[in-house]
């Protein structure tokens, strides 16, 4: 600044003049001398000729006004410089309007505005090589996963950024990515390791005297002290981030701060004070959906804790109506997946008010409102009131009825966790053991399967412990022969609840007793009965035994033998069989494969943890393209199925990544997505010698006329009952049976 407030020698170029009174604009923007820079850039742009120039001044226009608040007024001054600099042809200056107008979308919360803008601005910035533009574009890019709620991509991308930031010398950049580093740590519950990314954050924005990134250093670790329940620290924070606020003139930046207070009153028992707060908060927030649902749920909060019913329930309603007007604002399935996760403490939050009020029925309808939405979103399935309202007319022992089943839903939770068991006859609710019981007997469960252990042998197991934490409360319901249909949630996600072993002397697996689907909510069963269609013409696409290039994928040695007994079962004509190099991804694109009763994949696939819809079926490469081999699971959704039954008979098919709400999300998910009514996929490694054997089995109990369900178990029970090492979970019981609607 003691630079550029120095006048430029007499007889400088109009153009200089103008360029030093840009750069003081935005170095007064960035200290929070929000007014002399308004002034500053309106001199600039008064003697501004027309020209390339006027971009710049327009996007320093742009800068003052997204830190002032004025997003309307950036929105429109930024677009005017990018439309400036695409006439002059100036691509840096593209990049730069990109960026900023970007960050106004994040800021109004159009989060898929955003990204369109960030990835844009990246692809201008690779073409000139600006390191810099690079830089900024991931980090924006991993703002837009954080607030959709994607919080390890937004980690890694925030970790790229942030190093590239500190490889260039941006200061400011780096101290952005930091702050945001932290926020997705504190999101994905690991405050350790939040608390010195912000403290790193704040020493770094006071270096470089930014008014804003010091605010935000504030807010965050005022918000993380008081998770810790260090309310004397966080008050600190909480007044100097009021103070700096305030001293900002930024109305917009003084919201979180004020959302801080009325949580530190919270927190020292003063209640009323609190809701003041929080009802003037939640007026002022009605352009920020973020902070208007969580000043909303802590209202009602409030309120549940004061015993004051009716007011919770208004709040929590109202918390997720807002919730889910933001939501579906976001069309796209990557903004939708991940989106829940900003709204699990609103569900819950709700969910536990009404069990301790004595309402599990409701609070079930609330859960299984949150609950596969972007799935039904994808069959174009209407719920049976407005999105956002809980749903009343869900009738739990109606779809039981329909479907001649048990129902089991759980919501698995710290400390303690709900089962709901629903019968045509009965339905009762169970509170059962928290999350850090069932979770390490999932892991040390899986774990035995996977080192090949015969369970049945095993004296002790944490497969009889899960059988009597999850089943035995229910079991006076169950009788010997039912169809159970399991929704559930987190970690139960990744159980195959055919392997719980039952107590006793006769202890064997559950599967030997019923038969199991996997169903996503209540909502996709009640209409399961009335979409499904049965093909009078039974007919198969079978796909497989690739032609894979050297030294990238095994050979399936058995892969042959598995597709020419699948095709056995059917006769010529209702068989459409593809292997070598035609069971390549365009064929199935060709296939029209929704006139098909059955699909079955033989073949690699991968499951992409990051990025699941990145998941494929590897097959044979395209003809005119050898990079083109792999059927992804974003191109699986554009295809409209119809199929009772697709089958992956390949590793991971279930996926590997878990949503809130959505569960195991990968190529088995996009075939339910895409139509299907039910897939089979395999949550680890399967064997190309056994996996065979059982879908031989599989498909000769459909072409009997089973049903999905009923002919899985039998195969399963096939090799269960054998003499060989086929019996043990390892190689039955990766295959699950997933629902759709």
């Amino acid at each position: 600044m003691p630079l550029l407030q120095q006048s430029v020698p007499v007889g400088s170029t109009t153009e200089l003049q103008v360029r030093r009174k840009i750069f003081l604009s935005i170095a007064l923007t960035r200290v929070g001398h929000l007014d002399q820079a308004e002034r500053i850039i309106l001199e600039a742009e008064s003697q501004c000729p027309e020209g390339s120039l006027q971009a710049e001044v327009w996007g320093a226009q742009g800068v003052i006004d997204i830190t002032a608040g004025k997003f309307d007024d950036a929105e429109r001054v930024l677009q005017a410089s990018l439309e400036n600099s695409r006439r002059s042809g100036k691509q840096f200056l593209q990049t730069e309007a990109l960026l900023n107008l970007s960050a106004v979308a994040l800021r109004e919360e159009h989060y898929e505005d955003a990204l369109a803008r960030s990835t844009a601005a990246s692809a201008l910035a690779r073409l000139i090589g600006s390191k810099l533009e690079i830089e900024k574009s991931a980090g924006n890019i991993g703002w837009v996963y954080y607030k959709t709620g994607d919080f390890p991509r937004s980690l890694a991308s925030y970790k790229e950024a942030e190093q590239q930031a500190a490889e260039l010398g941006s200061t400011i950049d780096e101290v952005h990515w930091l702050n945001n580093a932290g926020l997705s740590e504190y999101q994905m519950g690991d405050f350790g390791a939040a608390r010195p990314f912000y403290e790193r954050s704040l020493e770094l924005g006071q270096s470089i005297q930014n008014l804003e990134l010091i605010l935000d250093a504030h807010v965050d670790l005022g918000f993380l002290l008081l998770r810790l329940n260090d309310q004397n620290a966080a008050e600190i924070h909480v007044r100097e981030a009021s103070r700096l606020a305030a001293l900002g003139g930024n109305q917009r930046a003084a919201l979180e701060p004020a959302l801080l207070d009325a949580l530190l009153l919270d927190a020292r028992g003063h209640w009323q004070g609190a809701m003041e707060e929080l009802l003037k908060l939640e007026k002022q927030a009605s352009a920020v959906p973020s902070l208007q649902w969580e000043a909303e749920n802590n209202l009602a909060r409030i309120y549940s804790a004061n015993r004051r019913a009716a007011d919770a329930d208004l709040w929590f309603r109202r918390s997720i109506e807002t919730f889910q007007r933001q939501r579906s604002s976001l069309t796209s399935v990557e903004s939708t997946l991940p989106f829940l996760a900003n709204g699990t403490d609103l569900y819950d939050g709700y969910m536990k008010h009404l069990i301790d009020e004595h309402r599990p029925d409701e609070a079930l309808n609330v859960i299984d409102e949150s609950r596969a939405e972007s799935l039904a979103d994808g069959l174009r399935l209407s719920r049976t009131e407005q999105k956002g309202r809980i749903q009343r007319s869900l009738n739990p022992r109606s779809i039981a009825t329909r479907l001649h089943a048990t129902i089991l839903v759980y919501s698995l939770r710290p400390k303690v966790s709900y089962l709901w068991v629903i019968t045509p006859k009965r339905r009762e609710f169970h509170q059962i053991a928290g999350s850090e019981t069932i979770v390490p007997l999932i892991q040390l469960h899986t774990k035995m399967i996977l080192a090949s252990k015969d369970l049945l042998s095993q004296p002790t197991s944490p497969g009889r412990s899960l059988y009597n934490e999850l089943v035995q409360p229910a079991q006076s319901l169950i009788k010997t022969g039912s169809k159970i249909f399991i929704v559930g949630d987190e970690a139960l996600n990744g159980l195959n609840f055919e392997t719980l072993q039952t107590p006793g002397k006769d202890s064997h697996y559950w599967i030997e007793d019923v038969t199991i689907t996997n169903a996503k909510s209540l909502q996709l069963l009640s209409i399961r009965g009335g979409r499904e269609q049965r093909f009078a013409d039974k007919r198969i696409l079978v796909m497989g035994d690739p032609v894979y290039r050297k030294d990238e994928y095994a050979e399936l040695l058995h892969a042959a033998t598995e597709i020419k007994e699948v095709a056995s079962h059917f006769s010529s004509e209702h068989r459409t069989v593809l292997t070598g190099v035609q069971a390549s991804p365009e064929a199935y694109r060709l296939s029209e494969a929704g006139q098909f009763a059955y699909i079955h994949f033989v073949a690699h696939a991968t499951a992409n943890m990051t990025s699941p819809l990145d998941s494929a079926v590897v097959l044979s490469t395209n003809h005119d393209d050898a990079t083109v081999y792999k059927l992804y699971a974003r191109e699986i959704l554009k295809q409209d199925l119809h199929a009772d039954l697709v089958t992956l008979s390949a590793c991971y098919g279930s996926g590997l990544r878990n949503y809130s709400g959505e569960g195991l999300v990968g190529l088995a998910w996009a075939f339910l997505r895409a139509g299907s009514h039910h897939v089979i996929g395999a949550m680890w490694e399967v064997s190309d010698v056994s996996t065979p054997v059982l879908m031989d089995r599989l498909y000769g109990e459909l072409a009997r006329g089973s049903q999905p369900d009923a002919a899985l178990r039998s195969a399963k029970l096939s090799l269960i009952h054998s003499d060989g090492v086929f019996r043990k979970p390892l190689y039955w019981a990766p295959f699950q049976l997933y629902s759709g609607a």
